[in-house]
């Protein structure tokens, strides 16, 4: 069942090619395809240069030795090759800016970014991902006679329907998948650390966007990381959620436009639509989402509910942006004055940040957009919480022997040392010990111990089906209810 009246053409645009022979070079390509290199040859040795760890002096060096100056180059030196990179057709350009601020750091704020607006425009016309992207809601169902539903795309849920509602009739969805982690991006030497954002669309059908190799994310700032000076730890922590908020604030503003006003793009087969840009999804973990939720640590981001209410077997109420838009209206205190900010927000649970990024974004709701997924919420979650329950439940020595009793299986990791001495456990290898755990302690554990780990395990198996039935969102809410029937042994047995 297709919503009517959605994503209706306007008129015939552009497509990527076509912009693509739009530069002032395109006519020298009619003829030479490789321009401005000579030919193929000339073009893969430019390439290899570019992509090796070479220097300018080095290339210089290489293509200075006698046998290099026999081959029919284009180029002769590094500042030759720059400039014929130069030539070739631009891409999204990268912009630099210094952020002000008025507390003293360490070193200056450099922000790099790229348009997102662009950025989802490119993946949005890009021809390869034409026949691969929904451009209107849908509800799925099994059979013709619309008795059981089935959730697959982003396109297929509820979520899509009433967003779909919201905007002009016959306007489309162009729905924004961000995500942003902080990464280590040196060991053991130079502590050097990058904050990159990603953006991508949630039009993209998930076999296709889940492809790291396919290139659906694209980047389009690196976020300062910088140190604030200020005597008070929490203060400065403070400070850096707001220096991260005002960075989002700025970089998205013409993705917050474009879900107001709407944004006319063309798509992979010409077709301009009438777009609306709304956040409907943004990948982070659990301290991330605090900060981008605003609400303090032991906190749920998405719920009313508070550290002592996370055993709770029902939901809480959500947290939804309005409400604490609300809260944060009705402190009386002046957010540049921190310290005292931070107090005021404390009957609220608040983190101090005056001023979200997603305050005047369209159609985008914390609560909505701040989604699980697997890496965080389900493989760390497992290897935080089931492993320690599993270790104290047998033991250390014991859950590592029946690890290492395990027989070799193909396509299976296979733990000869056992598992409790594995340091930067990765998401795939926590992934591969969840397969095993309720096997590793079957028979060793308190029956009750065994069934809270069984039914945690199959909550996390079934909710990551790529495909979910009605039937399915039963099951699902089965496991985690089986869960909080058992849980009480893993208390009274001190194994938390």
């Amino acid at each position: 069942e297709q919503f009517e009246g959605a994503a209706i053409v306007y008129r015939i645009g552009d497509t990527f090619l076509r912009c693509f022979d739009m530069d002032r070079h395109a006519l020298h390509r009619q003829t030479n395809m490789y321009y401005p290199f000579a030919n193929l040859g000339d073009w893969e040795m430019a390439n290899f240069l570019l992509q090796s760890n070479l220097s300018m002096r080095e290339i210089n060096s290489y293509l200075s030795l006698s046998m290099t100056k026999k081959m029919p180059l284009s180029f002769w030196t590094a500042k030759e090759l720059c400039g014929c990179i130069e030539d070739l057709p631009k891409g999204l350009h990268w912009k630099i800016r210094i952020v002000p601020t008025h507390h003293l750091t360490t070193s200056p704020i450099e922000l790099y970014w790229r348009d997102p607006l662009e950025c989802i425009e490119a993946l949005f016309n890009h021809p390869f991902y034409a026949g691969k992207m929904d451009y209107s809601p849908f509800h799925m169902f099994t059979a013709a006679g619309r008795i059981m539903r089935v959730y697959s795309e982003w396109m297929s849920s509820d979520g899509a329907w009433e967003l779909q509602v919201k905007v002009p009739a016959g306007s489309m969805l162009c729905s924004v998948i961000l995500s942003s982690d902080k990464t280590n991006i040196t060991n053991m030497c130079g502590g050097k650390v990058a904050h990159p954002l990603l953006i991508s669309l949630a039009n993209i059908r998930m076999n296709v966007r889940n492809k790291a190799s396919l290139h659906t994310f694209l980047l389009t700032a690196l976020m300062p990381i910088v140190e604030f000076i200020h005597p008070i730890p929490r203060i400065c922590s403070v400070l850096e959620a707001r220096l991260f908020h005002a960075c989002l604030d700025f970089i998205l503003e013409p993705l917050k436009k474009a879900a107001q006003l709407g944004r006319m793009m063309a798509d992979p087969l010409r077709n301009v639509c009438f777009c609306f840009t709304p956040l409907v999804a943004y990948k982070v973990n659990t301290p991330e989402a605090c900060m981008l939720a605003c609400v303090r640590g032991k906190m749920s981001p998405v719920t009313k509910a508070m550290y002592k209410d996370f055993g709770d077997p029902f939901r809480h109420g959500p947290r939804t942006g309005e409400e604490t838009l609300r809260q944060l209206g009705s402190i009386c205190c002046d957010p540049d004055d921190v310290e005292a900010y931070f107090d005021a927000c404390a009957r609220f649970r608040l983190s101090g940040i005056s001023h979200p990024f997603w305050h005047n974004w369209p159609l985008s709701n914390p609560h909505r957009f701040l989604t699980p997924e697997c890496l965080h919420h389900w493989h760390h979650m497992s290897w935080d919480h089931d492993v320690k329950w599993c270790r104290r439940a047998l033991g250390t020595g014991e859950l590592d022997f029946h690890f290492s009793l395990l027989p070799p299986i193909t396509g299976l990791r296979q733990f000869k040392s056992g598992i409790t001495k594995l340091k930067q456990v990765g998401g795939c290898t926590q992934r591969d010990i969840q397969r095993y755990l309720v096997m590793v302690i079957a028979s060793s554990a308190h029956a009750n111990v065994i069934a809270a780990v069984r039914a945690l395990m199959e909550f996390c198996y079934l909710a990551q089906a790529p495909t979910i039935m009605e039937e399915g969102c039963e099951k699902i809410a089965a496991a985690l209810a089986e869960f909080h029937r058992y849980k009480h042994a893993i208390i009274v047995r001190g194994l938390r």
